[in-house]
């Protein structure tokens, strides 16, 4: 607010700026502390965002399928390739692919050039359904069923687009097959046998070339009735090591535990299932290095700062920042150190694994973890269900189930972590309550001297005039 005063002998609006910056030292202070509380409330945020990743990191190795990736090698990937989970067995599999699985297909017309466009009438006067049914799953049971509703006087097009629209294992197009006209192309959705599928009901509308049975398969009694297939369901056949299997798919899933195999051509193929070496060391360190980052983050919450706002001990050795001070955090770390030095309960150190030492993950002298590649491999090949114990068993004393407990506590609504963070939430909405209190009252303040100084300058300026005026009345 400026005020002006003609003849005004003082400066009001630059006395009430000095004097309310003299007053603002309370709001000051409390802004740079909400503003310390948010910087650690930050702070804390990215601890609980790295103890997360930290967390992840371990899981698979609790469960022990970060140490049971496998890779397959197929000798002849133009015929198959193989897909291993953690659960298949390592060995050599020799593969003699038969058949390929193959799907269903129908043309369907009324006689050579019976219909000249996609929009041709069947020729059906009446309105009435055509039931598709395919094989049940898992097969034995009674046909899965699906009636598609036709309109009297449907066309090719019309009748397509209502199979389509059904969403069923049969998809349908119209083709135009040249000499022979436009036909009604049908393909099943499913390839082998559980996806061979059979229509009726054409017939009760006057338009029985749409029906067909699969059941019918004589070449000679079912002629009329084959014709109208242009490709029969076929089951894939191949050998595993001289064990028969049949699939109706190309992507074998069921013939070998945690094996998929899929087909692309006849002929034979070795897959070897082994190891992914390099894939395990990944998931480690993994592991390493999300230990390390949760130290990296709590060594620069706490390293020394000579910055404003530093806090020293009694000696006025600057021991960290305000912002950044926080002892939750390294009671938290030192938690989780000491659990590393522990060894697991019940493992016999002289001939098994008690110890992440053991396995080639050594503590470094600045309590970070480091990972050798060499000595874990060997320990690995050496006993690898003894080292995948290590990390976690059904005991849950494993080096991944105590950290992980431990960070589950830390994360947790009642843990180290979300506790202090209340404790700022609500140390910063004291600040904010307070500031506007302090606010409220700075602005009182300033109104009032305003007007205080503006009333004592229109008086000295009526003195002044005063005091001229005698003056010349004087001379």
């Amino acid at each position: 607010m400026a005020i002006t005063t003609s003849g005004s002998n003082l400066d009001v609006q630059g006395l009430v700026s000095q004097l309310m910056s003299l007053e603002q030292t309370p709001l000051t202070a409390s802004k740079r502390r909400e503003t310390n509380f948010n910087d650690q409330l930050s702070s804390l945020g990215k601890m609980k965002s790295t103890l997360s990743d930290f967390q992840s990191s371990m899981r698979s190795l609790i469960s022990g399928t970060a140490l049971r990736v496998n890779k397959t090698d197929s000798s002849d990937t133009t015929i198959l390739k193989g897909v291993a989970s953690s659960y298949a067995a390592a060995g050599t599999y020799v593969v003699n692919v038969s058949a390929l699985a193959a799907a269903q297909t129908l043309a369907l017309n009324n006689g050579a050039g019976s219909f000249t466009s996609a929009t041709a009438a069947l020729g059906n006067s009446a309105a009435g359904s055509l039931t598709i049914s395919l094989p049940s799953s898992p097969a034995g049971g009674p046909d899965v069923t699906n009636v598609i509703a036709v309109p009297a006087n449907a066309t090719l097009q019309s009748l397509s687009d209502s199979i389509n629209a059904a969403g069923i294992d049969v998809s349908a197009s119209v083709v135009n097959s040249g000499a022979d006209g436009y036909k009604l192309a049908l393909t099943s959705k499913k390839s082998g046998m559980d996806g061979a599928f059979s229509i009726s009901g054409g017939a009760a509308m006057g338009v029985g070339f749409l029906d067909y049975d699969r059941s019918k398969t004589d070449p000679v009694a079912d002629a009329a009735n084959l014709a109208k297939r242009t490709a029969a369901p076929s089951n894939a056949l191949m050998t595993i090591n001289g064990v028969t299997i049949s699939s109706s798919g190309n992507k074998v899933t069921e013939a070998m535990t945690g094996l998929e195999i899929n087909l692309y051509k006849t002929g034979s193929s070795t897959v070897t299932v082994s190891r992914d070496n390099d894939a395990v060391l990944k998931n480690v360190q993994a592991f390493v290095d999300g230990y390390n980052k949760v130290k990296s983050q709590v060594d620069t919450m706490y390293k020394q700062s000579s910055a404003a706002g530093a806090i020293t001990d009694a000696s006025g050795k600057v021991i960290g920042t305000a912002t950044r001070l926080d002892s939750s955090v390294r009671m938290m770390m030192q938690s989780l150190g000491t659990e590393l030095g522990v060894g697991m309960s019940g493992a016999d150190i002289s001939s098994g694994y008690a110890y992440l030492s053991q396995v080639g993950i050594s503590i470094q002298k600045d309590g970070s973890l480091k990972l050798d590649n060499d000595t874990f491999q060997k320990a690995l090949d050496k006993d690898s269900t003894a080292v995948a114990n290590l990390f976690g068993n059904a005991a849950n004393t494993g080096f991944g189930d105590r950290l992980n407990a431990k960070v589950n506590d830390m994360l947790s609504p009642s843990g180290m972590l979300q506790v202090r963070s209340d404790s700022l939430n609500q140390q910063i909405r004291f600040e904010k309550q307070k500031q506007d209190q302090v606010q409220n009252r700075l602005d009182l303040m300033q109104k009032r001297l305003l007007t205080q100084f503006s009333k004592l300058d229109a008086s000295l300026s009526s003195m002044k005039n005063q005091s001229n005026y005698l003056a010349s009345m004087l001379r």
